[in-house]
């Protein structure tokens, strides 16, 4: 067996003469990325708890290693599937550059004699698939749960699936960009008997190296899943509906399985609108109390109270996200928000008390009918923050242009002008990089407008993110 890339805990490698399907479940990005949260660990589980299937993991190389699966060191070419998670838009170029540099065709019209059958799912794949319509032949549109299964048996029944690609069609959730069918979205009814991976894949290597996730070495435990709150500007609010809790019996299970057999000293919890879980005090009380470190992503300002904030202090968190999201109270009211600048205040304020020493502020600027008033009003808001009592270098801004998404009620807004955005920017630089509080960071204008594109175009636009991967360009 050769030397592991990356040497891992709870590793799955099978025999392949005794599985009917070789998976590669690939994320297009480097391995810290795409290992820091749940969807590939999900699907690695779920796909090896077949006893027909082998699944292996590709990721972009992140030291110029091989292009080749993590288990077997096996190049894409040799598998019959290729499944690819689509997390974000500036990952498709990836996609394709992928499926280049291992000698397969990019375009699914190429590959209808000799495969392989090349699949993507993800929230992007939901999002809009059209893009990337002459390169995938199958989209998962929802959750992998409901469909998993059927989609492979469907795949063990075709035996050349290339040649009768029409016939996934029948299967609910799977969008055929052959034959333009319009499927529904599936989704898991019920979070509590959904499966969920306990033996998790750990990097064994140290806390400095590239290949460590973005939280370090954790338990992945998905909380919820869906949010019902209808922000204006929010993709997973609108095509994730509706909100689905696990017990807190579950997570319980869940959290001393997975520690056992897991070696970790953190637990991550995830979920879109995390802090609107109906028990999320308790939780958090509940990991801290068994000795285990814990890590939370952004928090509503109107959820934070004195007993969450002390529970995740003292799991070793240091620096808590909120999302104003935007300076004036007009401007949250107009995208749904719901926030008032004294509960975000109150929060702040919570969490400096608690022990909670950074907090980052998201905002977003190019919101409908925003003026420089409002940009000054994110200038004002942060500095009340700051003189909260939090040190210098504690208070990190990030801001970042509104990018309309379909299926939100801002899919038909333009993107603002990059002549604004950077304006808006230099006007907050201007007055917040000087104080020593700050921190101030953001996605590129550019790269936004980009993102932009790639969420409302269609297969026109694919033809573009082709020529940069060919020619080794970028999108930006």
């Amino acid at each position: 067996m050769p030397k592991p890339i990356i040497p891992e805990s709870n590793v799955i490698r099978k025999n392949w003469s005794k599985v009917d399907l070789k998976i590669a479940l690939c994320y297009p990005n480097v391995y810290r990325a795409g290992m820091t949260g749940l969807p590939i660990r999900l699907l690695y589980a779920l796909l090896n708890s077949r006893e027909d299937v082998a699944c292996e993991r590709f990721f972009i190389p992140t030291r110029n290693e091989k292009l080749v699966s993590l288990e077997s060191q096996r190049p894409l070419k040799d598998f019959d599937v290729i499944a690819f998670s689509l997390q974000y838009e500036e990952d498709y170029i990836n996609v394709l550059r992928i499926l280049l540099e291992s000698g397969i065709s990019t375009r699914r019209k190429d590959r209808v004699e000799k495969g392989p059958l090349i699949i993507a799912g993800g929230p992007c794949a939901t999002e809009n698939p059209e893009p990337l319509a002459d390169y995938i032949d199958l989209f998962v549109i929802g959750d992998a749960e409901p469909i998993l299964n059927e989609l492979i048996e469907k795949i063990k029944e075709l035996r050349n699936p290339m040649r009768r690609i029409e016939e996934f069609a029948d299967l609910n959730g799977i969008y055929v960009p052959k034959i333009h069918n319009s499927p529904r979205r599936v989704w898991i009814r019920n979070l509590d008997d959904a499966p969920h991976p306990l033996a998790q894949q750990v990097p064994l290597v140290d806390a400095r190296s590239p290949y460590m996730p973005i939280f370090g070495k954790t338990l992945v435990v998905e909380v919820a899943r869906g949010c019902n709150r209808g922000c204006k500007f929010c993709l997973i609010g609108h095509i994730s509906r509706p909100k689905r809790e696990r017990s807190l019996k579950r997570l319980e299970e869940i959290i001393e399985e997975g520690t056992y057999y897991t070696p970790v000293n953190k637990i991550s919890l995830i979920g879109a609108g995390l802090s609107d879980y109906s028990k999320i005090e308790d939780l958090c009380e509940y990991v801290v109390s068994q000795g285990w470190k814990i890590s939370v992503p952004s928090l509503r300002p109107d959820r934070v109270t004195e007993r969450l904030a002390k529970a995740v202090s003292k799991g070793g968190q240091r620096t808590v996200a909120i999302a104003p999201e935007a300076g004036t109270q007009r401007l949250r009211n107009a995208v749904m928000k719901g926030l008032s600048e004294e509960q975000i205040i109150d929060a702040a304020k919570i969490l400096r008390e608690c022990g909670i020493r950074r907090i980052k502020l998201y905002y977003i600027i190019g919101l409908p009918n925003e003026t420089y008033d409002d940009i000054e009003a994110i200038i004002n808001l942060s500095k009340k923050v700051a003189r909260l009592g939090y040190g210098n270098k504690s208070v990190h801004i990030s801001i970042n242009p509104l990018i309309p998404k379909p299926h939100t009620p801002f899919q038909t807004e333009p993107f603002a002008s990059l002549e604004y955005i950077r304006r808006c920017l230099k006007l907050i630089k201007s007055k917040l990089s000087r104080d020593p509080h700050f921190v101030i960071s953001g996605i590129a204008p550019r790269h936004a407008q980009m993102q932009a594109a790639l969420s409302l175009g269609d297969r026109k636009l694919g033809k573009a993110v082709e020529l940069a991967a060919r020619y080794g360009g970028g999108l930006g």
